[in-house]
């Protein structure tokens, strides 16, 4: 293999570190193995029409002007997100033959893909068109297998995978020194964009019964970005002093959150995969999830626990199960590290080299 492009709508800058993070890790985890990595990335995140076409262009003019100048060069395209990134991925195999693998998410199957005809047609054209797709997790294999007519030997069930070395276990104590949190408080952590799809509505309500319910000390930290304006409106009456707002984190901080913690909990409404719980489990804080999606392969056989989504009263009995309960008897270590050895970075990119591989030799073959 000489180059690989690897093609992503999403992509962390220093303004915005946990844009589209993982597929950075990759590209590094990529770099380390002596693969030379090319990169057209989009790491703007803003919203609104104006905002997409423009930041959409610059990223057309940078993902097409980089294929040209290195098309003799290119030995793949890796798309990230079936749609918009497999556009470019797709364009560039039929103007210069070159092969390219997709990896859906979830949101680019259960949301984008629904928004329009348009779009889904463009989803099932690329996803047809590739010549292997990586699917997050196995829910979402079988979508694009059924409602994409994609034939199942062409699909890979494959998370981004969790690098152990930065998310590790580490002292409590000291986490919460370095971070100013109140020792004696059960705190509970929720990652991720603050957003009515991630269950910050029934996390919150969910919170508050536990308030109510109990006389410990308890405390919610929410890290993510808040840029939906109208919907953090729309939580305040939910929210009181004992819950703290925090914005993105570089990795190696969000790891000593994690380690801080006493339980992770992820209330999504829809998840591809969970990388965030995974990152959690390698941190050793338990978890509870929504059982929705990727979440139920990767916590269902005892490294996490599930409940429904949106089911706040559902989701705040298990949030006070988890207090009253000492973390070695709520904590299944075997199925954690089951799960973890699953979903090491290291074994994740040596089965992504080898998908590499085996698409570059069928597009020679071609």
């Amino acid at each position: 293999m000489k180059k690989l492009l690897m093609i992503s709508n999403m992509y962390p800058s220093n303004e915005h570190l946990s844009f589209g993070i993982f597929v950075k890790n990759q590209v590094e985890a990529l770099r380390k193995q002596g693969v030379d990595v090319l990169v057209a990335a989009n790491d703007n995140p803003a919203t609104g029409k104006k905002n997409t076409i423009i930041k959409y262009g610059k990223w057309a003019m940078k993902t097409i002007s980089t294929a040209i100048r290195h098309r003799r060069s290119i030995s793949i395209t890796h798309a990230h997100y079936v749609f918009p990134s497999g556009v470019f991925s797709l364009l560039l195999k039929k103007l210069f033959k070159i092969p390219y693998i997709v990896t859906a998410h979830g949101g680019d199957i259960e949301r984008m893909a629904k928004k329009s005809a348009r779009i889904r047609n463009w989803t099932e054209l690329i996803l047809q068109e590739s010549d292997h797709v990586i699917a997050v997790g196995p829910v979402l294999a079988e979508q694009i297998e059924t409602e994409f007519h994609i034939p199942k030997e062409k699909i890979t069930i494959c998370s981004m995978g969790v690098n152990r070395h930065v998310f590790r276990p580490g002292d409590k104590k000291e986490a919460r020194n370095a971070l100013g949190l109140e020792q004696d408080a059960f705190t509970y952590l929720f990652v991720g964009n603050v957003i009515k799809q991630k269950g910050i509505e029934e996390l919150l309500m969910a919170f508050e019964k536990v308030q109510t319910e109990t006389d410990r000390n308890v405390k919610l930290i929410i890290i993510g970005s808040r840029r939906d304006t109208k919907f953090i409106d729309s939580i305040q009456p939910f929210v009181d002093g004992d819950v703290r707002f925090v914005d993105p984190q570089p990795q190696p901080q969000l790891v000593k959150w994690f380690q801080a913690s006493d339980v992770f909990v992820l209330p999504s409404h829809l998840e591809g995969f969970g990388l965030v719980a995974l990152e959690a489990v390698a941190c050793g804080t338990p978890v509870i999830a929504s059982r929705v999606g990727g979440l139920v392969s990767l916590l269902g056989d005892g490294a996490g626990h599930l409940v429904e989504p949106e089911n706040a009263p559902e989701l705040a009995i298990e949030m006070l199960s988890a207090l009253h309960t000492p973390k070695e008897q709520y904590s299944n270590k075997e199925s954690a590290n089951a799960i973890l050895h699953v979903h090491d970075e290291q074994e994740i990119t040596k089965r992504v080299l080898a998908l590499y591989e085996s698409a570059i030799k069928g597009g020679a073959a071609r």
